[in-house]
This record gives structure tokens, C-alpha cells and sequence, in this order.
């Protein structure tokens, strides 16, 4: 019997079933139910054999048909030597004459054939800390731990105003467009730029018109690449007053003897961590795309389905940690089909180049990106001796150390350019983790 080939991975097959067997089986079947029907009047399993094939010989018979169905199609898929994916669909195209006559319709698994990667060109990024970078963050560090005093000055990048204000969409107001009283910092990116821009220079008692143009990325659809006019008026302007690096300040950010140059010698070994690790993972995006690149290759859509849910379920266990209501999430097939099908792609292409290349990890392997994660904390021992007491955590592991084999594998193939990236570049980089 041949399979059809109705697309690229979509195939159809046309099967018998023999009635003869089919009713063979409904006894058995019926046995089964016989044993746990219960009728009035008598104990279970000792209803007569009549009532109890009035009862359930419709059931038994349907589940007859199923098992020589799902038997036939196994000895189908053995005999063609077909990887299905998902579940078939079945339909019933002829019942007459002595056997049933169905058609499946299934997916079949790609055949992952991978590219030349030689003909690609791969950014190798690295990033070089400065002093300027700690500085940066030692600024950023004193702000968040700023106060703030009630002046008569114009507003500053760095003030923290309190606002009323009032918008509208061609002259109409919109949800969320009015508040009172409403606080935050000038330069801290809280409000749209046209709104802080609006704001700066302003004096307390003072108020403005300012056209706010939204991008068209914004979250609420109602306002996607509009422009409002928003009345704002200031209320009161605080001046930013940063505290001094004084040894009693940075014992407050954990350094216990409380000088400087130890406190910029753990920012910059922090800074340097988080760094290599996002390095890391450019490259590994970098590498990725490379494969997907010059390995095209269509998956199946039952894959494709179950990636979508699992995306789904994790984004609204997410978005219930953060405080949202189940009647608040929304969420759509469509917001994850992209991502999804790229994720099935990556997950065939990296499997097809670890069996092509045969990599594997060692144990010595496995215990090097253990001891990179217990850099962070304080008992480096300890934090090895912990981890290495969980399966799933050794997993874990193995399967990190498994995905930068891939990425030096893929970057050993190609051609390579090393392209310097400067920490502020580096940390405003989207990467998947």
C-alpha cells in the first residue's frame, strides 16, 4: 500500500479493517464492561449477559473498531518506516463489503540536512570594561539611594516631580491619561520622552500643553503610533542630593571595609560576570542564526502547537507571580507562533549538528560551568557540594555545557570577525536566556 504525499511533511494512507476481527473483539470488550457495570438488583459483574450488551455493546463495539484501527496503522507505520508526529487524523471512507475502509492523515518528521557553514561570516563580540564603566554604575548605584528637597528651581534631569496631568486624542480623553498627584524622577526613562521632555524647565505652580507622540509598539492597541496632548501642571520639584562615597555609605552596599577602591573592585568583578555571560550568549545567538540560516527547514505544525502552549502556559504562570488576574490575560496562539516555530527549528538543527558532529560532554566539562555559577557566591564549596546533589540541576548543567560545544562547534566551521562591543551597547542587548 503506498503513502501519498499530500505536502512537505503532511502524508495520507488508506487501510483496511476487517469487520471479522472487529467482532471478534467486542466479547472481550465486553468482559471488561461486564465487570464493572453496575445494574439495580444485582452485584457487580453478575448482570446478565443480555442487559449488559444492551447497556455498553455500543461502547464495545466502538472501542473494538479502535484497537484493530490504532493496530493496523502501527503495523503501517512499521512497514513504511514512517516517524509520525502528533496525532493522525482518521476518517471512514467506505463501510460496506466485509472490511472498513479508513484514511490517515498525519505529519512525518523533517529530514534535517544541514548547511555549509563555511560560507557564513559570524561576529565573535567581546567587551572591555572601563573605569568609566564602574563609575557609571557607582553613579547609578548613588541614585537609587538619592534624597530629594523641595525647591523653587526649574525642573532637572534628576528631580523627582510631582505632576498632574491631563491627556487627550483628538480632544478626546483616553483611560489612563488623567492622574493627580503623580510622582516620579525626571531622566529616569518612567514617562514617554516627549512627556519628560515637556516637563524639564518647568517651575512648581507652573503647567504646560505637550504633544506626546506614541510608539507603535506601545502596549495599549488604542494608542499604537498615536500623539496626545497632555496638560500637565507641575506640583512640587525636589532637587536630587546624591550621598558620598563615605565609608559609612559603602559599608551600606556590602562592602565591609568600607573603602572605595573595594567597592570599585567588586563592581568591576561583578560588571565583568554578567559581561562574559552576555558575550556568551550574543554569540551563541549569533551562532544559532548562522545554522538556521544555511539549514532551511519546514517543521511540523503539531510541533509547532505544542511549543505554542508550552510558551504559554510559562508567560501566564509569569504574569500571575506579577500580580495579574487570570480574567487579565489574554494571551493568543499568534503572540507566540513566530517564536515557537524559530525555538522547533533551532531544537532540530542543534540536535542534527550535536549526532553530526558527535559531541558530548564530559563530567570535567560539567563541573567547569558549575564552578562559573558558584563564582557568585560568597562559599564557592558549599554551592558545589549543593548543586551537585540534584539530577535535575547536574541536567542542567550538562545541558549548558552542551550548548557552548554547539556554539564553539558552529564558530569553528565558519568564518569569523571579532566586532568590540561597549558595555552600555552590551547590557541594552535583547538575548534569550
Amino acid at each position: 500500500m503506498s503513502v501519498e504525499v499530500v505536502s512537505t511533511l503532511e502524508r495520507k494512507v488508506s487501510f483496511n479493517v476487517s469487520k471479522e476481527a472487529v467482532n471478534g473483539k467486542v466479547a472481550t470488550e465486553l468482559k471488561k464492561y461486564a465487570k464493572q457495570a453496575k445494574v439495580q438488583g444485582f452485584r457487580p459483574g453478575k448482570a446478565p449477559k443480555k442487559m449488559v450488551e444492551d447497556m455498553y455493546g455500543g461502547r464495545a463495539y466502538e472501542d473494538a473498531v479502535n484497537e484493530q484501527l490504532n493496530k493496523k496503522f502501527v503495523e503501517l507505520l512499521v512497514e513504511h518506516k514512517l516517524d509520525i508526529v502528533g496525532y493522525p487524523k482518521f476518517d471512514l471512507t467506505n463501510s460496506e463489503g466485509e472490511d472498513f475502509v479508513f484514511a490517515a492523515t498525519f505529519e512525518v518528521m523533517p529530514e534535517v540536512k544541514l548547511g555549509d557553514l563555511s560560507t557564513k561570516e559570524l561576529a565573535k563580540p567581546n567587551c572591555v570594561l572601563s573605569d568609566a564603566d564602574v563609575d557609571t554604575t557607582i553613579d547609578i548605584l548613588r541614585k537609587q539611594r538619592a534624597t530629594h528637597s523641595i525647591s523653587d528651581e526649574a525642573a532637572a534631569n534628576g528631580d523627582k516631580v510631582t505632576v498632574d496631568f491631563l491627556g487627550t486624542v483628538d480632544g478626546v480623553e483616553f483611560d489612563g491619561g488623567k492622574a493627580e498627584d503623580y510622582p516620579f524622577v525626571l531622566g529616569q526613562g518612567w514617562m514617554l520622552p516627549d512627556f519628560e521632555t515637556g516637563v524639564l524647565g518647568l517651575k512648581a505652580g507652573e503647567a504646560k500643553d505637550v504633544s506626546v507622540s506614541f510608539p507603535e509598539e506601545y502596549h495599549a492597541e488604542n494608542l499604537k503610533g498615536k500623539t496626545a496632548v497632555f496638560t500637565i501642571t507641575v506640583k512640587e520639584v525636589a532637587k536630587q542630593t546624591l550621598p558620598e562615597l563615605t565609608e559609612e555609605f559603602v559599608k551600606t552596599l556590602g562592602v565591609e571595609d568600607g573603602t572605595e577602591a573595594s567597592l570599585r573592585k567588586e563592581i568591576k568583578e561583578n560588571l565583568q560576570r554578567e559581561v562574559n555571560r552576555r558575550v556568551k550568549l550574543k554569540a551563541r545567538d549569533n551562532a544559532l542564526q548562522a545554522l538556521s540560516e544555511v539549514s532551511p527547514l519546514e517543521v511540523p505544525g503539531a510541533l509547532v502547537h505544542d511549543e505554542i502552549h508550552n510558551m504559554m502556559k510559562h508567560a501566564e504562570e509569569n504574569m500571575k507571580k506579577q500580580g495579574h488576574k487570570a480574567d487579565q490575560i489574554n494571551l493568543t496562539h499568534e503572540m507566540f507562533e513566530k517564536d515557537a516555530k524559530n525555538m522547533v527549528v533551532l531544537r532540530l538543527l542543534v540536535q542534527e549538528f550535536i549526532k553530526k558532529n558527535e559531541l558530548s560532554v564530559s563530567d570535567d566539562e560539567v563541573k567547569v560551568v558549575v564552578q562559573d555559577m558558584a563564582e557568585m557566591y560568597e562559599d564557592a564549596t558549599d554551592y558545589l557540594s549543593w548543586y551537585f546533589q540534584d539530577e535535575q540541576r547536574v541536567n542542567n548543567a550538562k545541558a549548558m555545557a552542551m550548548e557552548q560545544k554547539v556554539t564553539d562547534g558552529i564558530f569553528a566551521q565558519a568564518q569569523t570577525k571579532d566586532v568590540t562591543i561597549s558595555y552600555e551597547e552590551i547590557m541594552k542587548m535583547q538575548v534569550q536566556y
